[in-house]
């Protein structure tokens, strides 16, 4: 049978229709921005960003709008709003138990070979990386690829190959200054690095208060911890599916109270906080959990020798995935062992202008502007002219 040439159109046209929202999405206890919310469906996702704002295209039309601890939220594009009220999940309060670590905790780590993989796997991913110093934005960094990796969770005792995890960039944007007014250089992670830090979601040492209760009719637990001490302070939460006993979310937050300086050369430097923060989701088709997001926020004091000045770093750093588990080669084009700053890619305007997987803050694009200022004096480091 053959159909008018119009007809032809508009199926072609209403096939690949496009839905598109901006959007900011708060808490609606206290409207505080939310950051890492998952906005996605079948064929699509994107996240929010510090201010709590996303921008979301599909050529599907609905969206689930989900994080952990969260009431989540399906809708089509036309019943989303410029604000969307995220709500917290009920907790009941009435079923907490203070516990050892032995309990729950030793079940999660055992249950990790079977919720998930243990076998070569391949994904996508987006990270970001910010600098600040003494509090003001100091640099940016935004990177997209492919990650090959022999195991989610890396074991220390076992000698890993090059071919175990590769790295393999495809996009890439930063701007920043090479260094303080000091003239110090503040070293980035690796991506393999990074990578390792978020998975690690042990707590080895003993002498951790537990708190556990259930919440989402008896679904998901949350196992808080903390141990204070003379010189750090750890505190954190997991979230579980109390069905397999997988992590959904981990959190941890280590506070330094009398770490010691360490010195290279003239600098003398030493870490007072570092916090990680993670979330895994639950693959469809392999059944298997992954890190779909998380972060690894950092403090650093540096000084000199007579103490004549004190500066702050805070570091930063934003990892996203997709496509996990996917069947794509990965070809290796990047050190995975290398400071990220020092990484190298040419950089692509028109993927930038166009890509809404994490969107710039204000922040960030008033210290971009800044920057490329022509009439700056800033000694700084960019692919933004390549």
């Amino acid at each position: 049978m053959k159909f008018p040439l119009f007809t032809l159109f508009l199926f072609s046209f209403f096939g690949y229709a496009q839905h598109s929202t901006s959007a900011i999405v708060v808490d609606s206890a206290d409207n505080a921005p939310l950051e890492f919310v998952g906005i996605y469906n079948s064929k699509d996702h994107t996240m929010t960003n510090a201010d709590g704002r996303f921008q979301f295209t599909s050529t599907i039309d609905s969206a689930v709008i989900y994080r952990p601890g969260y009431q989540t939220i399906k809708a089509s594009f036309s019943n989303l709003k410029d604000t969307i009220f995220l709500e917290k999940s009920i907790l009941e309060l009435d079923e907490v138990v203070v516990t050892n670590q032995k309990s729950i905790l030793q079940e999660v780590y055992e249950s990790l070979n079977t919720n998930y993989s243990n076998e070569p796997y391949s994904e996508k991913f987006m990270l970001r990386a910010i600098s600040k110093y003494n509090g003001e934005m100091h640099r940016i960094e935004d990177i997209t690829g492919k990650l090959s990796i022999k195991n989610m969770f890396t074991d220390d005792t076992i000698k890993e190959s090059k071919k175990d995890f590769i790295v393999e960039l495809t996009n890439m944007r930063k701007l920043g200054l090479k260094t303080d007014d000091k003239n110090a250089y503040l070293v980035f992670p690796s991506i393999k690095s990074l990578k390792k830090d978020l998975t690690d979601i042990k707590i080895t040492e003993s002498k951790y208060d537990i708190t556990e209760h259930k919440y989402n009719n008896g679904e998901n637990t949350k196992v808080e911890f903390n141990k204070t001490s003379d010189s750090t302070d750890i505190k954190g939460y997991y979230i579980l599916e109390n069905s397999n006993l997988a992590v959904k979310e981990f959190k941890i937050e280590m506070f330094f109270k009398k770490s010691k300086f360490n010195n290279n050369k003239w600098l003398f430097y030493k870490t007072n906080y570092i916090n990680r923060h993670v979330f895994f989701k639950k693959d469809s088709k392999t059944g298997l959990y992954y890190l779909n997001s998380g972060n690894i926020k950092l403090s650093v004091i540096t000084t000199d020798e007579e103490k004549s000045f004190e500066g702050k770093h805070d570091l930063n750093v934003i990892l996203t995935t997709s496509d996990n588990f996917g069947n794509f080669k990965v070809t290796k084009n990047a050190n995975a062992s290398r400071d990220l700053f020092k990484l190298d890619y040419p950089y692509n305007p028109s993927y930038w202008n166009e890509q809404n997987q994490l969107l710039l803050t204000d922040e960030m694009t008033a210290f971009i502007e800044k920057v490329q200022d022509p009439q700056n004096d800033f000694k700084i480091s960019s692919n933004l002219k390549n």
